[in-house]
C-alpha cells in the first residue's frame, strides 16, 4: 500500500475507532507528523499532540514537529508547555522566523509582552517582510498602551502587505483611539477598498468621519482620549484576534 494512503487510512480509523499503539509501530516520524497535522486540521488537538510527541520521540530535532506541537498546545491553552516547546524549537532552529513568531504568540498569551515583542523582532531580523509578525507586534504594543509604537508596527505590516485589509482596519482603530481621525479615515477607507465586505469598518468609518470633520473645524482643539475602560477592553480584544 502507498505510504501516503496508509497514513490517510490510519487517520480515518483513528477518528472512527481508537487504535492501539501497536498498530502504529511501523509509522515513521514523518508519518506521525503528517498524522498530527491531519488531526489538528480536524480540531483533534489532544490526539495531534500525541502524534507530534511520537514524531519527536523518534527525531528530537524535528523542527516542524516542534513548531506544530507548540501551536496545538497553544490552542489547548497549555501556554507554559507551549513555551517550553518553543524554546526547544529555538535551540533546534534559531534561524527559523516561524519558530520565533510562534514563540512570540505564546509569550503574548502569558502577558509577557516585552519578551513577546523581542521574539517578533527576532523573527523580523530573519524575515523583514513578515507582515504577521509586524501585526502581532502592533497588537502587543497596543496591549501595553504604547500606541505610537503600535501605529509604527501596523504601518510596517501594511507596507509589507498593502492588500491586508485587516491590517489597515487595526491601524485605523489605533488612529481613532489616539484621536488622529483623518488618519483613521484614510486607513478605514483603504480597508474597505480592499475588502468591501468588511461592514464593521464601514460603520466605524462613518463615525470617525464625523469626528474628523469636527476636528478640522476646530484646529485649536486638542484631540481628547474619550475611550472608556470598557471600550479599551473591546479594542484590546479585537486586536488580540491576530494572535
Amino acid at each position: 500500500m502507498n505510504r501516503s494512503l496508509l497514513v490517510v487510512t490510519i487517520l480515518a480509523l483513528f477518528i472512527l475507532v481508537p487504535i492501539s499503539s501497536a498498530e502504529t509501530d511501523e509509522m515513521t516520524a514523518d508519518e506521525h507528523y503528517l498524522m498530527g497535522n491531519a488531526l489538528s486540521s480536524f480540531g483533534q488537538y489532544e490526539n495531534a499532540t500525541k502524534e507530534y510527541r511520537l514524531a519527536l520521540d523518534m527525531r528530537p530535532d524535528f523542527s516542524d514537529a516542534l513548531n506544530n506541537l507548540g501551536i496545538v498546545l497553544n490552542r489547548q491553552g497549555k501556554y507554559e508547555e507551549a513555551l517550553e516547546v518553543a524554546d526547544n524549537g529555538i535551540r533546534v532552529s534559531p534561524n527559523d522566523a516561524d519558530v520565533w513568531y510562534n514563540r512570540g504568540i505564546t509569550l503574548g498569551k502569558l502577558s509577557r509582552y516585552e519578551e513577546e515583542v523581542d521574539s517578533y523582532r527576532q523573527a523580523l531580523a530573519i524575515r523583514p517582510n513578515f507582515s504577521s509578525a509586524w501585526e502581532n507586534m502592533g497588537a502587543s504594543y497596543f496591549d501595553q498602551g504604547k500606541y505610537t509604537e503600535a501605529i509604527s508596527a501596523y504601518k510596517n505590516a501594511t507596507s509589507n502587505d498593502p492588500t491586508n485589509a485587516i491590517g489597515w482596519y487595526y491601524l485605523g482603530t489605533i488612529y481613532e483611539k489616539v484621536g488622529q481621525y483623518n488618519e483613521a479615515v484614510t486607513s478605514f477607507e483603504k480597508a474597505i477598498e480592499i475588502d468591501p465586505n468588511l461592514t464593521v469598518v464601514q460603520t466605524r468609518l462613518e463615525s470617525v468621519r464625523k469626528n474628523a470633520t469636527t476636528t478640522n473645524f476646530s484646529q485649536d482643539v486638542v484631540p481628547q482620549n474619550n475611550t472608556k475602560p470598557k471600550e479599551k477592553e473591546l479594542l484590546s480584544g479585537i486586536l488580540n484576534i491576530l494572535k
